[in-house]
């Protein structure tokens, strides 16, 4: 008996023993590269790919100089003066006069004229109480640090310093980009420097340049002068001031990709060269948006002999490989209506429009290869036609198309989520990833025959809500699991009495499930390596329950493949100006671009903190105006035309609150339509697509309600009480002012909301009996008025709610 259990003994000893080797030799997840302690104490953006604090601080005085070791190159010593003066402006210094060289910057590589995709741009950085050491592969992993050192600046104690640490950075991805539509409005070229310099604090590398439109032709062409003289109202940039732009950017490490939009949005062109249109002119710069959609004649030859002399003078012009030619939203409508083009179709075998312009993109990227680019488009050119390696795929519409491509063998670019345009959310844009499709799953799905539960799945102490479904029945029979927002299918399924069991794949592994079904409600566990979870949920839905949640919609996609996820260079965030001009631009772009460059700059294991991008959003967020963005001042310059001095402030504190409507929602306001010429001057354009005053409040009523957290409720009290009295201030400025009375209920809604939030911190029995007037005043607070929305109604509302609870 004694040798049994001797031997019981032994072998549970060596199970412990294999089973510690497996935790901490391959199952025990990695450590992250930022620990959490160290990612609380950074305001970094983007996050760096591995970063570890040490102690002490080192101490930025007068005295510092710097000192090149290895490369030294024109270009450095300029960046170390932008260095330097940054410094200088942040922290009050005199910084660049100092002897002591104590910054050291090791660079490796060569000289070069221009960023190009490919570069090395790993670099890093030492820091200890008596130097800084730099360590960079080329120019740009310099240029990186030096922006990374200026954000990890701080004031402490009376000194500004910079912690040690010791930090190594490099790319997720190789694209990382901003495009700007410089048609639509007008966006001067000041504005353009402007955004670079954010791009380059940011290390965003790729400026793409909308330069022409149906609104307007910008760039001046020696070749063919009538295009920018008579397309462009006298707005466009002439050829000095792209080589000003190229020599700024390649400064920052940003490369600039051109776009000439062929074969449509191209009414611009047709204006001084009507000759190249499908259809009769003449033509005229099209302000209405999209009121004419004139398209080139793809079955002229002229037209192509035309485009070689253009695109090669680009060509000559800009120095990167890249260059885009639009391809997006062709309207066939004069193709079909041409006769002559009708016949070239049967004569050549093409049977739709879509046929027609791969056509013309394959006589296209012939032409642009001749000059020795690589083409590039929007995902509509997408064809089997277009050879692979001399075409590359930016994705506006879905994350189908960027797959669709780097399957086919393109390389591909998402913008698809990162339209700021659109005026999404932060959190919108830094939940959107180049590898993940949400809601695609590689099963059938079968909405005829489902059935959904809602579940909790626990593994010791954590806890994540999620569903599960089924499909069909029988050997049919399938599933999807749908946790933290990432789904994945089975086929694996057993299905015997009430008992269910099935196996599931995921990144970390495969699961097993043991289930048990009684009625509407589920319990069971998982296996996951020599992990158990357990499983518990109920019923939410199905084809055979009349009421329930609806099932979601998943799309069937297998996944890439590590040579195909390789197609896919990164992402770029879109600012299309229908409905922003240079004054307004700035805006709608900062400092949300700044979360889709983390996006592509950071490892993916460190950007799925919400909480902790938003923090360190909110520091970036007045960086950026130090560096000379007026993305946070010209709404002094609006408001200052609507109002009077003494209405000023309360019209500012409204302004704050206030949030842009999403998409184009804004349209409606504008009576009888919106022109390019249309005034971008009402309150719809000072309000940004979001706002952090109002993120902060948010912030503080879910502590206060967490915690009864005492700092958190004095500072909501101090926020209420101001709110409470702006209308009474402001409402004098709403008299005959038609630009404000737009926003008058938001104006009188607020003040309201925060009286209510107060009685409900102090008094919260003054509210009993007054829950109908509460709930019509959330309901008509919620809704947008001059295309702006109030979004601490919301927040309001959960307040009072909790604490009339209390």
């Amino acid at each position: 008996m004694k040798k049994a259990l001797k031997i019981i003994g032994i072998i549970l000893l060596v199970l412990l023993v294999v089973i510690a080797i497996a935790w901490f030799g391959f199952l025990k997840p990695a450590p992250p590269p930022i620990s959490t302690e160290d990612r609380e104490a950074l305001e970094l953006m983007p996050l760096p790919a591995k970063l570890k604090l040490g102690t002490g601080v080192f101490i930025l005085d007068n005295t510092l100089a710097h000192e090149f070791s290895g490369l030294s190159t024109p270009r450095l010593e300029r960046a170390v003066d932008r260095f330097y003066k940054k410094l200088s402006n942040q922290a009050g210094l005199e910084a660049g006069k100092g002897t002591n060289k104590t910054l050291i910057l090791e660079c490796g590589g060569s000289e070069k004229p221009y960023p190009a995709l490919g570069d090395d741009e790993f670099y890093s950085i030492s820091v200890s109480p008596k130097k800084i050491v730099v360590k960079a592969a080329g120019e740009t992993g310099i240029l990186y640090a030096l922006e990374s050192l200026l954000q990890l600046t701080r004031q402490e104690e009376g000194a500004w310093v910079i912690p040690s640490l010791s930090m190594n950075d490099q790319p997720r991805y190789a694209w990382r980009g901003l495009m700007i539509d410089a048609c639509r409005h007008w966006v001067p070229k000041e504005v353009i420097l402007r955004n670079l310099e954010a791009m380059g604090s940011l290390k965003m590398n790729v400026f793409h340049w909308h330069l022409t439109e149906d609104q307007g032709f910008r760039v001046e062409s020696k070749l063919f002068p009538k295009l920018s003289a008579l397309g462009s109202n006298g707005d466009y940039y002439t050829q000095e001031d792209i080589r000003e732009v190229l020599q700024y950017a390649a400064d920052r490490g940003i490369r600039v990709i051109p776009e000439f939009d062929i074969p449509g949005h191209t009414a611009a062109w047709f204006v001084g060269h009507p000759e190249l249109a499908s259809g009769p002119g003449p033509y005229q710069l099209d302000t209405g948006l999209m009121e004419t959609r004139p398209v080139m004649d793809p079955t002229r030859e002229e037209v192509y002999v035309f485009l070689d002399r253009f695109l090669g003078e680009m060509a000559g012009l800009f120095p990167d490989e890249y260059m885009h030619i639009g391809g997006d939203e062709v309207v066939p409508t004069q193709w079909n209506a041409n006769p002559d083009i009708q016949e070239y179709m049967k004569e050549h075998g093409l049977e739709d429009s879509h046929a027609l312009q791969a056509h013309f993109n394959i006589r296209l990227q012939k032409i642009v290869s001749g000059h020795g680019k690589i083409m590039m488009g929007w995902d509509e050119i997408l064809h089997p036609d277009l050879p692979r390696e001399g075409i590359a795929v930016q994705t506006w519409r879905d994350h189908a198309s960027l797959w669709e491509a780097a399957r086919l063998g393109n390389k591909a670019v998402l913008s698809a989520g990162y339209y700021l345009d659109h005026k999404q959310t932060a959190s919108f844009h830094y939940n959107v990833d180049p590898t993940v499709i949400s809601g695609a799953v590689d099963i059938d799905i079968d909405s005829s025959n489902w059935k959904g539960w809602d579940c909790i799945l626990s593994v010791a102490d954590m806890t994540m809500d999620g569903a599960l479904y089924l499909f069909g029945e029988g050997e049919n029979l399938r599933g999807i699991l749908n946790f933290m927002g990432s789904a994945m299918g089975f086929i694996e399924v057993s299905y015997e009495e009430d008992h269910l069991s099935f196996a599931a794949q995921s990144s970390v592994g495969e699961l097993k499930f043991e289930i048990e079904i009684e009625g509407d409600s589920i319990s069971g566990s998982a296996k996951l390596s020599v992990f158990n979870l357990t499983l518990k949920g109920h019923r939410s839905g199905g084809s055979d329950m009349e009421e329930g949640i609806p099932l979601p919609e998943f799309k069937k996609i297998e996944a890439l493949t590590p040579q195909q996820e390789n197609n896919l260079l990164g992402g770029e965030a879109c600012m299309w100006t229908e409905m922003a001009d240079g004054l307004t631009i700035e805006s709608r772009i900062w400092p949300r671009a700044a979360v889709i460059a983390e996006k592509l700059w950071s490892p993916k294991v460190l950007t799925d903190d919400v909480a902790d991008m938003y923090r360190r959003l909110m520091v970036l967020d007045k960086h950026l105006e130090k560096l000379g963005l007026m993305h946070l001042s010209y709404r002094n310059i609006l408001l200052a035309d609507m109002v009077s001095e003494s209405y000023f402030e309360p019209l500012k504190g409204l302004a704050e609150l206030l949030q842009e409507d999403k998409m184009f929602a804004r349209m409606a306001i504008y009576q009888p339509q919106f022109y390019t010429t249309t005034p971008l001057n009402r309150m719809v354009d000072v309000a940004r697509p979001e706002s952090y005053v109002a993120y902060r409040f948010g912030q503080d009523v879910d502590l206060w309600i967490e915690s009864d957290n005492a700092a958190a409720r004095e500072r909501l009290i101090t926020m209420l009480e101001s709110w409470s009295a702006n209308h009474e201030k402001l409402a004098p400025a709403f008299e005959n002012n038609e630009r404000l009375l737009e926003v008058l209920p938001h104006s009188e809604h607020l003040s309201q909301l925060a009286q209510a939030a107060l009685v409900a911190l102090s008094d919260p029995a003054d509210l009993s009996g007054k829950e109908d007037e509460l709930a019509e005043l959330y309901t008509e607070a919620s809704k947008s008025f001059g295309a702006t929305n109030l979004p601490i109604t919301q927040h309001v509302q959960k307040l009072v709610q909790s604490a009339t609870k209390k």
